[in-house]
């Protein structure tokens, strides 16, 4: 029987894992590997017999990352049948994995892979490893820590990857708090209306979202400089910083979120720890990854900030500020399928044209035409609901998706439309129709019932008879 003792003689881990290599080499098995978990990825620590590791398994993906995902041994007699082997070498013919469990977790797996076969009692073998590992892993205190560049840099491809401004600013503050040992953190941002907390995650976040504007400037100013502030909690604080202690906040950092050379943000950690830790190279470390954790915060909250702003350009009409006709016809699509489902109250499209409106440009200008159709604009849509939508859609083309209860309902929205021009000085006409499951086909009719309407003398409202 193969034995695993002199795994407890290693001095350190890697060590370890080599002697764990070495004895199953000795017992005739010559591919052998041991995999640790490390920040979410099973990283080869040990490997003997290969030209080329596959590394960075995700729990679940391959031979091994299964083992690990189920807690269970496997042996695969022949890897061919098997879609979810993944090869470091062509001439695989089978593999054995076993799992290395600590305190009831699963933390890595010792594999074999051979080129012929494997006998019946290698599971055995690798499990008495996997329990040789884990005693030695134990005495040594556990696995080792994850790096704390590591986990920034994990951070920092998970922050990258995100583009709603909201996910970021949370998964920012999760990510303040776990890497700086502090339970609570927020992200405190600048708006229109002054400072708030955009984001806050632990134990004090709700103390922490109380704070006012001002409390929060308090903040933002210590940090102005573009220099990191600390409160160690070893002094009493100033009035000004009553609020902190108010929070619970007996230690405190604060980092400036930079965007363009100015301070927009502030990413914050804090602890209701009465004492502060001790000033060492480990505190140094801890306030060094979240100052560049605040600066890849800023960096992907402007990039998606601007990815917003493009999007909301691509569907807007500059001049009214109104969703375009991209937007118009993006959601008469989702009308006619809410029409198709029967499951929400029927809709109409409205078709508007302002009458006579090059007579308006050749007589007093594009500028004056220009002012004309930003009035009418602002006039439709405060005649129109909450629910109801107002789009510009061509040079003195308007549209409007309203919610109605019948065709009705559907003329009395159009004379308001025609009352609200009216206080411009332009008059509209209008067509209208109800939106069944076909979004080109009440375009079509809505278009019809407008050309009736300025037939019939401009300033009016029709409605298409076809309601299908």
């Amino acid at each position: 029987m193969t034995s695993f003792r002199s795994v407890a003689a290693a001095g350190t881990l890697p060590e370890a894992c080599a002697e764990v290599a070495r004895v199953l080499t000795t017992a005739g098995y010559d591919l052998p590997s041991v995999y640790l978990l490390s920040d979410g990825r099973l990283r080869c620590v040990e490997a003997i017999g290969y030209y080329q590791l596959v590394d960075g398994y995700p729990p679940g993906v391959g031979i091994i990352g299964g083992v690990v995902a189920s807690g269970r041994p496997r042996l695969i007699p022949d890897v061919s049948q098997v879609p979810e082997f993944i090869a470091a070498r062509p001439d695989i013919a089978a593999e054995a994995c076993a799992p290395v469990v600590l305190d009831g977790e699963v933390v890595g797996a010792i594999n074999v892979e051979a080129t012929t076969s494997l006998p019946g009692d290698v599971l055995a073998c690798l499990q008495d490893a996997a329990e040789a590992l884990s005693c030695w892993l134990s005495a040594a205190g556990g696995m080792p820590p994850v790096p704390l560049a590591q986990r920034l840099a994990r951070v920092a491809v998970e922050l990258t990857s995100l583009t709603d401004v909201p996910q970021i600013e949370q998964r920012a503050a999760r990510a303040a708090a776990e890497l700086s040992g502090m339970p609570t953190a927020a992200v405190l941002q600048a708006g229109g209306s002054g400072w708030y907390v955009a984001a806050a995650h632990g134990p004090l976040a709700d103390a922490v979202r109380r704070w006012s504007h001002e409390d929060i400037e308090t903040i933002a100013g210590s940090v102005a400089a573009g220099t990191s502030s600390h409160v160690a909690g070893a002094a009493a604080p100033p009035a000004s910083y009553e609020f902190l202690r108010e929070a619970g906040a007996g230690v405190f950092t604060a980092h400036p979120m930079i965007v363009a050379g100015a301070v927009t943000g502030v990413l914050i950690a804090a602890d209701n720890a009465s004492e502060p830790a001790p000033r060492d190279a480990a505190s140094a470390e801890r306030e060094a990854v979240l100052e560049l954790l605040a600066a890849q915060t800023a960096a992907c909250l402007g990039a998606a900030r601007a990815v917003q702003e493009l999007r909301r350009l691509a569907v807007t009409d500059p001049l009214t500020d109104l969703p375009n006709a991209a937007a118009f016809a993006r959601d008469l699509d989702a009308a006619a399928a809410a029409a198709r489902s029967q499951r929400f109250q029927p809709q109409a499209c409205l078709l508007l044209d302002v009458d006579e409106f090059k007579a308006i440009n050749d007589s007093q200008g594009h500028l004056a035409g220009d002012d004309l159709l930003a009035a009418l604009a602002g006039e439709l849509r405060r005649e129109l609901r909450a629910p109801d939508r107002l789009y510009r859609i061509g040079g003195d083309e308007f549209a409007a998706i309203v919610y109605v209860a019948d065709p009705a309902a559907v003329g009395h929205v159009g004379g308001r439309l025609l009352v609200a021009a009216s206080r411009t000085a332009a008059t509209v006409s209008i067509g209208g129709a109800l939106v069944g499951g076909d979004a080109r086909s009440a375009r079509g009719r809505a278009d019809e019932a407008l050309y009736a309407a300025k037939r019939a003398g401009r300033d009016r409202f029709d409605l298409s008879a076809d309601q299908t």
